[in-house]
């Protein structure tokens, strides 16, 4: 009677130990999805992502030179892309606006960054189906659909005005140049 109780304890215990250890993993889970990968990259790698694409951003909105480059966050952008060249390099403002410069082979398509690193080139996004204002150029057309079929982040510079959007969670925002590192900061983030 006495190791059936010895015994029943120790599978009891073994039984909470298992349970206990699935919340665990479960809340890890839940806990590590909350934060984004900008999040989760280390300050230097943050502040340099940041400076790299405002000083881009800025010289490319100057020059109205249009421009779609997107972040990756959790969702891979690979199977949601077609054609493109992989780059595999730091980031570099200097390459962004090489790359999108009007006699470059590949500024059309957009510029994929996977946390530091530029991935891809002129590469294409599937267009929105949604009917928006015709003032939205394809660029803007293809940040709105990529913004409705992942979680990334996606910056367009107008050649026609240039202007600066950010898209995100199907929304498009404007944002002035004076801003933009705290606008897309906060995009990132989230």
């Amino acid at each position: 009677m006495e190791i059936f109780s010895i015994i029943a304890t120790v599978l009891i215990f073994l039984v909470l130990v298992i349970l206990i250890t699935k919340e665990i993993i479960l809340f890890h889970k839940i806990w590590k999805t909350k934060k984004s990968k900008f999040s989760q990259l280390a300050d230097s790698n943050k502040n340099r992502l940041i400076i790299e694409l405002k000083n881009a951003v800025e010289e490319l909105s100057r020059t109205k030179t249009g421009a779609i480059i997107t972040i990756e966050n959790y969702d891979k952008l690979d199977e949601l892309r077609t054609d493109g060249v992989k780059i595999d390099a730091n980031i570099s403002s200097s390459l962004i606006i090489s790359i999108f410069n009007k006699n470059s082979p590949l500024h059309d398509g957009a510029l994929i960054i996977r946390e530091n690193k530029i991935i891809y080139a002129s590469t294409y996004y599937k267009i929105t189906s949604r009917s928006i204002n015709n003032l939205f150029g394809s660029r803007h057309r293809a940040a709105l659909g990529i913004s409705e079929q992942s979680d990334s982040t996606t910056i367009v510079v107008s050649e026609e005005t240039g202007k600066i959007i950010i898209a995100k969670n199907e929304k498009f925002e404007y944002v002035v140049i004076d801003d933009f590192r705290k606008v897309l900061e906060s995009k990132l983030k989230n």
